[in-house]
């Protein structure tokens, strides 16, 4: 399948694409994958553990992490605004613009972003008990800020320290908090309600900075990552329905990092016709 990079919140939708890209690196969802998890705000009425046990998905289909495409018709609106103007006329040009530059300069705007996450990877570790990649994630936060220059270097992978991301909506996840309506958002592209809680509290130590330092983040980072994707393109521009076919990768890809299919898990394909399957694989 195809070649991807992990997914981020980019500017101006260009997350959708990324989405819509990271299909190859999960596979099918599992049976505890759709299975409801504990109480949850997410979804609608739920105001009880045992509301939190009923269907509320009035008609439409559950998809990973029990999400809802409940408000797919302004959801498809957004997509057109985010991907068919924004992303063609201003993203995509400055994109492919940005990717002129020196792969080294590249790296280090990469390496950069990386590094400030490293903020956040160090409590949200904590809050899924991972505490030896908390350490991490805290050490290598030391290491690229100093001996790193700010972080445009990484000498802690040079080194052998391994990066451990963990953002909060992956720490909800874990929680049993499910992902609720999926939705697009003008200018940031694909999410969820359990997404959008997540981004909020990772953005909390960027509400001390100014504003015009958050936007500049923002933007350089969204225009470096989709620069990143440009041989994908093809991938989403020729797709049947790009919008499902980006709601559903996100979504997998989103679960998958919640409940990760371990390398040569093999799932549950009873439901399958084995001759379609036979036909494919030929």
């Amino acid at each position: 399948m195809f070649n991807l990079k992990r997914h981020v919140k980019q500017v101006f939708g260009s997350s959708m694409l990324c989405a819509a890209l990271m299909l190859s690196t999960v596979g099918l969802t599992t049976e505890a994958q759709a299975a409801h998890g504990a109480y949850n705000p997410m979804m609608p009425r739920q105001l009880s553990e045992k509301a939190a046990s009923a269907d509320y998905t009035y008609g439409y289909s559950v998809l990973s992490g029990h999400a809802i495409d409940t408000l797919e018709g302004p959801s498809r609106y957004m997509w057109y605004l985010n991907y068919d103007i924004l992303d063609k006329y201003i993203l995509r040009p400055v994109s492919h613009g940005y990717a002129y530059l020196p792969q080294g300069v590249q790296n280090s705007v990469g390496n950069f972003f990386n590094n400030l996450d490293e903020i956040n990877n160090v409590p949200n570790n904590l809050l899924v008990g991972e505490f030896a990649s908390s350490g991490t994630s805290l050490v290598r936060l030391a290491i690229n800020s100093t001996i790193g220059i700010l972080g445009f270097f990484d000498v802690a992978s040079y080194i052998g320290i391994k990066h451990t991301p963990m953002n909060m909506a992956t720490v909800l996840g874990k929680g049993k908090v499910e992902q609720g309506p999926f939705m697009m958002i003008p200018a940031y592209g694909p999410t969820t309600a359990r997404d959008l809680h997540g981004d909020i509290i990772d953005g909390l130590p960027w509400y001390a900075v100014s504003w015009p330092i958050t936007t500049a983040k923002f933007v350089i980072r969204g225009i470096h990552n989709r620069a990143q994707l440009i041989d994908q393109e093809p991938v989403l521009d020729n797709s049947i329905d790009p919008y499902i076919f980006t709601r559903d990768a996100y979504l997998m890809y989103d679960e998958n990092k919640v409940n990760p299919i371990q390398e040569g898990e093999v799932t549950d394909t009873d439901d399958f016709d084995d001759e379609l399957l036979d036909e494919i694989d030929g």
